[in-house]
């Protein structure tokens, strides 16, 4: 038996309604038949989901594909979703998906940030001591000069400026040394170039993005091509016939709720985490999805709707474009990062100093910027669900695990670098309007019951 997310009552999956509140009889969370049919028109196709085309026919959703070899045709490894006139618009519309995160990787890795970072921290301590020093010394003066026949006003006097005229002398000096140095960094090669010969400065600058553009596209064409054996590297497989019979027809009713009149290819992981991914071509579904909701459907086709949403906005290319801009620094931040993991004590500490712009250039900048674009892709891939008619299916999987998919350890990673936003605030998303959602939502996991330790001895 199912639960129902509304009122929290027992329901059968396979029934169209609750028998308690009447939820799931209402109007279907999808457009209405009445919209145009679905064409595939010039141009990039739009990102939200209540734009779509309405629902399609069970007759254009395609049965499962018949097991082929990789390689035997090259068309096969670069299928698009529909609504796309083109390959090159798909993948044009993918790369462009997350403008800040690709901003953030030409920054990083092709238009001088770690060189930027690194005279803005050398700026920084520099200013700060120069600072500190001048603002000492101009207070002690200023203190001489007010009080220069009264002793303990003197003393006094100078000490407070002494000390005061220094901090905030050393507060101007970071500031300043920091800002400074990160423009002379960042900026002052370019200004060298451009004033040496302006057409040499604006040829160096598109031949970067040329570069860059480059060192993307062909990172996301092999990541494409390859996507089959990358996720059998990471424990992908063909699914089962009983693993097909069970979620393939899910499958494809969400595509024909969707409108979408193509599939991606389904694998399945036996990870018995409780996820499931999309990629260009593929949607993994774990075994251990399918064990934390005991098989049933409506979690099942709520979670098929966000990935296939994933797949039909292209999301998976735009992470691809991104990393393969940046793949230098991202190169470059991985030795860093396992050379800190293997050493210990000085030898850490040289290469701390030696590596800390890139490591600062990736951390602070790069991931941040790219994971906001990637909370709003799940924002709009909860939707797809919500158009799918699988708001309840969306619901009780984001009810079921409180805790976000990221695996953070930290603030920072949790609500900087998290790729996933907060399940409440998703939650809050998804409502229907006009319903009540109190806390607790039923169906979530069970608080542990306080535990109150006393003594074995009597009190008086």
């Amino acid at each position: 038996m199912g639960i129902c997310v509304r009122c929290g009552n027992q329901r059968d999956p396979a029934s169209q309604s609750c028998p308690h509140c009447g939820a799931g009889s209402a109007k279907p969370a999808y457009p209405p038949p009445t919209l145009a049919p679905f064409v595939e028109t010039p141009g990039p196709p739009t990102t939200s989901p209540a734009s779509w085309p309405a629902p399609a026919s069970t007759s254009q959703v395609p049965g499962p594909a018949p097991r082929r070899s990789l390689g035997t045709n090259i068309r096969q490894l670069f299928t698009r979703p529909p609504g796309y006139q083109s390959t090159f618009s798909w993948l044009v519309t993918g790369m462009l998906r997350n403008p800040r995160g690709l901003i953030a990787a030409l920054l990083t890795t092709w238009f001088n940030l770690p060189a930027g970072v690194l005279l803005g921290g050398i700026g920084m301590v520099a200013g700060g001591i120069t600072g500190y020093v001048g603002g000492a010394f101009a207070g002690h003066e200023q203190a001489s000069s007010l009080a220069d026949n009264i002793p303990l006003l003197n003393s006094l006097l100078g000490s407070a400026l002494l000390q005061g005229g220094g901090i905030i002398g050393m507060l101007v000096g970071i500031a300043a040394g920091a800002i400074g140095g990160f423009l002379v960094g960042f900026l002052l090669p370019w200004i060298f170039i451009a004033a040496a010969s302006p057409i040499e400065g604006v040829g160096r600058f598109l031949g970067q993005l040329l570069v860059a553009a480059l060192c993307g596209f062909l990172y996301t064409m092999y990541h494409i091509a390859a996507e089959s054996w990358i996720f059998r590297l990471y424990g992908a497989r063909q699914p089962s016939r009983r693993e097909r019979e069970l979620i393939e027809p899910v499958l494809e009713d969400c595509a024909r709720r969707m409108g979408l009149t193509s599939l991606p290819r389904l694998l399945m992981s036996d990870d018995r985490g409780p996820n499931a991914a999309a990629g260009a071509r593929h949607i993994i579904v774990n075994r251990g999805f399918l064990e934390h909701f005991e098989y049933e459907r409506e979690p099942l086709a709520g979670v098929l709707c966000h990935e296939l949403t994933h797949w039909r906005n292209a999301d998976s290319i735009s992470n691809m474009f991104i990393r393969g801009v940046a793949l230098p620094l991202y190169l470059a931040y991985t030795a860093c990062a396992w050379l800190l993991q293997m050493t210990r004590g000085t030898i850490a500490f040289v290469i701390m100093l030696m590596t800390w712009p890139i490591l600062v250039s990736i951390r602070y900048v790069l991931m941040p910027l790219q994971a906001a674009g990637s909370r709003a892709a799940e924002y709009r891939a909860d939707q797809g669900a919500v158009f799918a008619g699988h708001r309840d299916g969306i619901r009780q999987v984001l009810i079921k695990f409180r805790e976000s998919f990221d695996g953070a350890s930290s603030g920072w990673d949790l609500a900087i670098l998290g790729t996933h936003p907060p399940n409440e605030l998703r939650l809050e998303r998804v409502e229907e309007p006009g319903i009540a959602y109190p806390l607790p939502d039923a169906g979530g996991p069970t608080e542990p019951t306080p535990v109150i330790i006393t003594g074995s001895l009597a009190r008086d």
